[in-house]
């Protein structure tokens, strides 16, 4: 299926980001004008402080105050920078999928898509998403970003880019993490479930995590030519089936904004689409009884979830510096005086 990624050969201009933000109704707090407006005023008085203090000569008695001001004002204007990057990105994918007759949306907050990631988080946001309803290869696309709110935090994890794609049946949850560069959090995920090693190359790229009692249905699906395609398109990404979707996962740094990465992006959402549906389509659990066939129930409930919900080391690196940090102050309260002591005395 040819695209059209003319809009992301180019740079966004003023006038595209004004008519970006007039369409996505962007709220007055947030547009561009505003935040540029807010950030050179605080820059103005920011100098007008550092000049004033400097004729009263505060700075030849407390100079830390300048470094104070200064460092304020410079990091005012790299998360500006930062911001106006961020925004000028988005504008470009929104252009392309406007271009192409697709949906946008800036932003998604809260939705419930049912992959591990999605789920282990309270509160989450998704980011320039584009969905297409071709049906040669139907999508959605986007980053997605947990946002944390007092006993949330815990929750957070790092953000990540994704492509959903529909399958058109049910099948267990499977879950193909990468060796080589974890993505979403797996650790913890699939208690009490089968991890396959794969053969040659592949065993050392993958491992597959399913519900235990369907390894050989993820042999069905994961055929080898399945996972040779997998290795060609998706060798930097990682793979789960849950329910009746498909979720390729990308790192958050993934850039959608240029033609190559979106044209790669649009080449395995339409492959993955057509190839994964020929495995799947006709998947029946023969374990799930006949009460459940009778039903329309593809999958029995031992393989519809794996269990648990994945760690984030992000949670336990700052849980792990929580604790030291503590336990630091802690000892030093108990017997930082004998410590300090004993430098004394030697």
């Amino acid at each position: 299926m040819k695209v059209d990624l003319e809009p992301l050969r180019h740079a966004a201009g003023f006038g595209d980001i004004l008519a970006y933000e007039r369409i996505c109704r962007t709220p007055p707090h947030r547009r561009f004008l505003v935040i540029l407006i807010a950030v050179l005023l605080f820059a103005a008085a920011m100098l007008a402080g550092l000049w004033f203090l400097g004729r009263s000569d505060i700075l030849a008695v407390a100079p830390i105050l300048g470094v104070f001001v200064v460092g304020y004002t410079v990091l005012a204007a790299v998360s500006f920078v930062w911001y106006a990057v961020s925004l000028a990105r988005r504008v470009k994918v929104a252009a392309f999928a406007w271009r192409n007759g697709w949906a946008y949306a800036d932003l998604l907050e809260n939705t419930r898509r049912p992959g591990a990631p999605f789920a282990r988080v309270a509160r989450g946001q998704e980011r320039a998403v584009v969905a297409c309803d071709d049906e040669r290869m139907p999508f959605e696309l986007g980053v997605h970003r947990s946002v944390a709110r007092g006993q949330e935090s815990a929750t957070i994890q790092r953000p990540f880019a994704f492509i959903e794609l529909p399958l058109p049946s049910s099948v267990p949850h499977i879950v193909l993490a990468n060796r080589r560069r974890s993505i979403i959090p797996t650790l913890g995920l699939g208690r009490g479930a089968a991890r396959m090693e794969l053969e040659g190359e592949f065993a050392t790229v993958f491992r597959l995590i399913v519900p235990e009692g369907y390894q050989q249905d993820a042999l069905y699906i994961f055929t080898p030519d399945l996972m040779a395609r997998v290795l060609d398109l998706g060798s930097g990404a990682e793979i789960e089936l849950v329910s009746d979707r498909l979720y390729v996962y990308l790192p958050g740094g993934t850039r959608f904004d240029r033609p190559a990465t979106m044209a790669a992006a649009v080449v395995l959402a339409e492959e993955f689409h057509r190839r994964f549906s020929v495995r799947t389509e006709l998947y029946r659990d023969d374990s799930a009884g006949a009460l459940a066939a009778r039903a329309g129930v593809a999958v029995g409930l031992r393989g519809q979830r794996l269990g648990g919900s994945g760690v984030s080391i992000m949670a336990i690196a700052a849980t792990a510096g929580v604790l030291l940090l503590s336990a630091g102050v802690t000892a030093l309260s108990l017997f930082g005086g004998e410590i300090l002591s004993g430098f004394g005395g030697s």
